[in-house]
């Protein structure tokens, strides 16, 4: 009976793997249909087109175990930085505990890694700005927005996008729009345009908001099939949001 439990879970277990890659990798609906009604056949057949070196293997026996046992991660990171807490064993560790809302613990470890050339890392002060904005430590993220400001980041990146919010809910909406407005280019940084249309929700500027929101979707519906596919969650998000401003 135990034996039978086992499979059961296992067989589960793949079918969520393989369904949720099928959907992130949107792949044909056929593969859907296959890998609900034939189960064990089904997910083994996907997984031997979608996954063919010894890596990606490994991969996927790590994400199953993952599903199946949801601390296993964090527990395999832990006996890492136990067996040796270098800084990128603690890091990503502190990135775990980030994940599952384990904030004080993963800013410890953060903290813990201030040292030396880590000292002034923009990496980790990235990091750290990010645990101390889900803590609503909003003071702490302007300091650190402030001292990011000279470092060259990716586009719309999370740190420009919480230096913003931070800045508004420190009694500065004037800097937060700012901010928000020099990220505001067309084509591009479509999360801190949606954020910046949820700014002006926030700030009582509804018709402002519309703007941005249209704006993200007409771009949406310009792009070829693979850009579309990397935005579409904002974009489902931005007519969302246009729906219930109407």
């Amino acid at each position: 009976m135990l034996e039978y439990a086992n499979y059961y879970y296992i067989v589960l277990a793949l079918q969520a793997f393989c369904l949720y890659h099928a959907y992130k990798n949107n792949n044909q609906q056929k593969w859907y249909w296959l890998i609900i009604f034939v189960p064990m056949i089904g997910c083994l057949i996907y997984l031997y087109l979608n996954f063919y070196s010894q890596r990606n293997i490994s991969t996927i026996t790590e994400g199953v175990k993952g599903m199946v046992y949801t601390n296993y991660v964090v527990e395999k990171l832990e006996k890492e930085v136990k067996y040796s807490d270098t800084v990128t064993n603690k890091m990503n560790l502190a990135d775990a505990y980030t994940e599952r809302g384990r904030f004080d613990e993963a800013m410890a470890l953060y903290e813990s890694c201030q040292k030396g050339f880590y000292e002034n890392n923009p990496d980790l002060l990235r990091k750290i700005l990010k645990v101390n904005y889900l803590r609503k430590e909003y003071d702490k993220v302007v300091a650190l927005g402030e001292r990011l400001e000279t470092v060259k980041s990716v586009g719309d990146s999370e740190d420009k996008i919480a230096y913003a919010w931070a800045l508004y809910h420190t009694g500065a909406p004037e800097k937060a729009e700012a901010k928000f407005h020099a990220l505001d280019a067309r084509y591009a940084n479509f999360q801190a345009r949606f954020e910046f249309a949820r700014f002006f929700i926030e700030t009582g500027r509804s018709n402002k908001a519309k703007q941005v929101l249209n704006n993200i979707v007409e771009e949406y519906d310009g792009m070829d099939k693979h850009e579309q596919d990397s935005k579409k969650d904002i974009q489902r998000e931005a007519k969302r949001m246009l729906l219930t401003l109407k």
